[in-house]
């Protein structure tokens, strides 16, 4: 879900600021079911309640990233909260963990990201279909998981951002600009521009 806000409101609201066009705010994809999730991605809906909801939020959350090895591996013991900080710790320090841990860890990093790059995809190109001029986008990106460090090999926020391009440049959307921005409390600013609307 997308929720879009005048330029004109956010100027009034900030007259500084020099924006044209409709802004996105507070943009929710979580409860999209994305095609191709594993059976793995099944246990861990079935884990944790709300069965049948929020598919993508729980194959792409940095919340979900660390179950979704525990549910690779039923056998094996993990802590209970093992979330994608500890995900990334498996990845960052291959040596103290088993190799197959190391790399399914990495392919749950990267298909995450991909994922993401592929809602960001289908974002630009809605924005497109409003408004064909449109050149330059800019995203803020909140959490851990998205300015996450990989040591061992390219960071989270790249990857999405490679893979983007790639996506874009798929769809003959070369021309576009996409900056990806850290911002505190961005969803409750987000929220805050869509209450004043």
């Amino acid at each position: 879900m997308a929720t879009f806000i005048p330029a004109e409101k956010i100027k009034k609201l900030k007259p500084a600021y020099n924006v044209q066009g409709l802004i996105p705010v507070n943009l929710e994809s979580g409860n999209f079911h994305p095609p191709f999730l594993t059976t793995v991605d099944d246990t861990v809906d079935t884990i944790f309640g709300n069965l049948g909801k929020q598919r993508f939020e729980k194959a792409v959350s940095g919340m979900y990233l660390g179950d979704i090895l525990k549910a690779t591996f039923p056998l094996d013991e993990f802590e209970e909260k093992f979330d994608a900080q500890k995900l990334t710790a498996i990845m960052n320090y291959p040596d103290i963990h088993k190799e197959v841990y190391v790399q399914v860890a990495h392919w749950i990093y990267n298909r995450s990201a991909q994922l993401v790059a592929a809602s960001l995809a289908g974002l630009i190109l809605l924005l497109k279909s409003y408004n064909e001029n449109t050149r330059k986008i800019c995203l803020v990106a909140e959490g851990s998981l998205f300015w996450s460090e990989n040591r061992k090999d390219k960071n989270y926020n790249i990857l999405v951002m490679e893979k983007l391009q790639e996506l874009l440049d798929e769809f003959g959307l070369k021309d576009i600009e996409v900056h990806i921005n850290n911002m505190n409390n961005a969803n409750l600013i987000g929220t805050g521009f869509a209450a004043l609307a």
